[in-house]
């Protein structure tokens, strides 16, 4: 398999949103607490920003892509955060358009914004209509992504996908696995127990049951869910928390 990414972040990658292309990763460094994001084109697999800030606040947290526009929530910094404003960015250039203080987001449909604030526990709504930055034909590709399939070991498929694992590896995997078939790959994120710990690998092996990958991808007191996800003919995930690795498929 040919590594298509391969980008290792100062903090810990805490979030990520896709949209067309473009995957925006969230990243927050716990010394500084700073929140920063970056941006990266999956197709190509070149960053097209790193480490922007909007703000200088730990506050920050992404919303989604839609069209050409990355939308981000600022939040309140009491123990309880509420959302309290909007921050709507260019996603292919990070560019902030606008700044919606006081403003929740709703949706995003048909080039119109809709966000809402509460006034005596009541919702009041108002739609913006946001304006095509540019005609590109990346900004409106579709990106799709396939069902990667959480099976806990009390799952009915749990013994068949430990049995192939044991077979080609000779491990025992425990709690639960990820798993997926795309054409003729299969991919499993699975753990084992050791030291303490439990290891986080994530495989990949063709229909011959030859090896392609088998990385560790963490080493962790649980079990997480979506340890990797399939993007733009890309395998993705996080390693070691600070580093974001694709694969080719």
């Amino acid at each position: 398999m040919n590594e298509k990414i391969n980008y290792t972040f100062q903090g810990k990658i805490w979030n990520s949103t896709f949209g067309g292309d473009y995957c925006v990763l969230e990243i927050r460094d716990e010394t500084t607490r700073q929140v920063s994001f970056s941006c990266i084109n999956l197709s190509k697999g070149n960053i097209l920003w790193k480490d922007l800030r909007p703000e200088r606040s730990w506050w920050l947290s992404l919303v989604g892509i839609f069209d050409e526009f990355l939308f981000v929530h600022k939040y309140s910094s009491n123990q309880k955060p509420e959302p309290e404003g909007i921050l709507v960015l260019a996603v292919e250039s990070g560019e902030k358009i606008m700044m919606l203080e006081n403003w929740i987001f709703f949706k995003y449909e048909d080039s119109i914004l809709t966000i809402y604030q509460l006034q005596n526990n009541q919702p009041i709504y108002k739609d913006i209509t946001l304006k095509k930055i540019a005609d590109k034909s990346n900004s409106s590709s579709t990106s799709y992504s396939h069902e990667v399939i959480h099976y806990s070991e009390t799952s009915a498929y749990f013994p068949t996908i430990f049995k192939f694992l044991y077979r080609l590896l000779n491990i025992h995997a425990v709690k639960a696995v990820d798993y997926l078939e795309i054409s003729n790959k299969i991919i499993i994120s699975y753990y084992i127990y050791s030291d303490k710990s439990f290891q986080n690998y994530l495989l990949v092996t063709n229909r011959t049951r030859e090896i392609l990958l088998n990385d560790l991808i963490a080493e962790t007191e649980g079990i997480g869910i979506d340890t990797f996800i399939v993007k733009s003919d890309t395998l993705l995930y996080v390693k070691n928390q600070t580093q974001f690795v694709g694969y080719r498929l």
